[in-house]
């Protein structure tokens, strides 16, 4: 590691502290050229102890920057990762505070919960669908603690926690087996106008992969996923804005729709 500890402390705190006074930080990366993966995610673990402190809970797990528009969007060529929490966690058709963001933005995904452990290095699409209970849609309000008036790297947004902010989950579970969620469609609706379609394929070429590539990811870390968690696979369409008083809303065919609104 580059950081110190007293270093990782305080990124973490500052970045918790960007929630709050909207106040954005630098990403860690300016200031630490040669920090790498190890550095980030101390810092992430840091923000994940804010949290704690200030009363959260954690829900599971999620990945980020899993398909092509997103990676594209962000400048990043690699999924990033990052923890939940069970208190930002929001019912379909809520009403979010907007003054809770700091950068808030959304996109749409499939969260899958966790019957059984998911530890390894070769986790398979089969392995995953037999670990899941069930698989929901859900929205995900990423929320950038960081100054993006710049290049940003996979270690800064490591780092913002994979820049989780909330999500908003459905009413229409579905089983492992019922469909191929790679070909689940998404019809992405901003202020009620469309804005995107696309399927689940489009997360790493389905969102079990996702989900098998954060298994890894979180095995070497030393955190695996565990069953009763909830993971987050990642966006099938690209991240748009959101400002006070914005509707956003995915139809998922018939798996239903998920809504949220900001004010």
């Amino acid at each position: 590691m580059v950081l110190t500890q007293e270093q990782v402390k305080e990124q973490g705190r500052l970045h918790f502290e960007a929630i709050k006074t909207k106040q954005l930080v630098t990403p860690p990366s300016y200031l630490y050229p040669d920090m790498g993966y190890d550095d980030a995610y101390a810092i992430a673990s840091a923000i994940v102890e804010e949290y704690k402190k200030a009363g959260y809970t954690e829900s599971g797990k999620k990945v980020g920057l899993t398909s092509n528009a997103m990676r594209k969007h962000a400048g990043i060529d690699e999924p990033d990762y990052g923890i939940i929490f069970h208190e930002l966690c929001y019912p379909n058709e809520s009403d979010v505070s907007f003054d809770w963001f700091a950068q808030p933005r959304v996109e749409a995904e499939l969260c899958f919960k966790l019957k059984k452990d998911l530890v390894g290095k070769d986790i398979t699409i089969e392995q995953v669908l037999d670990a899941t209970e069930y698989v929901v849609p859900a929205l995900e309000i990423v929320d950038i603690r960081q100054r993006t008036d710049g290049p940003r790297k996979i270690y800064d947004t490591v780092a913002d926690n994979a820049s989780f902010g909330a999500y908003v989950v459905g009413d229409r579970p579905i089983r492992p087996y019922e469909v191929d969620f790679g070909l689940v469609g998404f019809i992405f609706e901003y202020n009620n106008h469309q804005k995107e379609v696309a399927s689940g394929t489009a997360v790493l070429d389905h969102p079990a992969n996702a989900v098998a590539w954060l298994a890894k990811r979180f095995t070497e870390l030393g955190n695996p996923l565990k069953a009763g968690e909830m993971v987050m696979s990642g966006s099938a369409i690209t991240i748009l804005d959101a400002k006070r008083g914005d509707n956003f809303r995915c139809r998922y065919g018939k798996f239903g729709e998920v809504s949220v609104n900001f004010v």
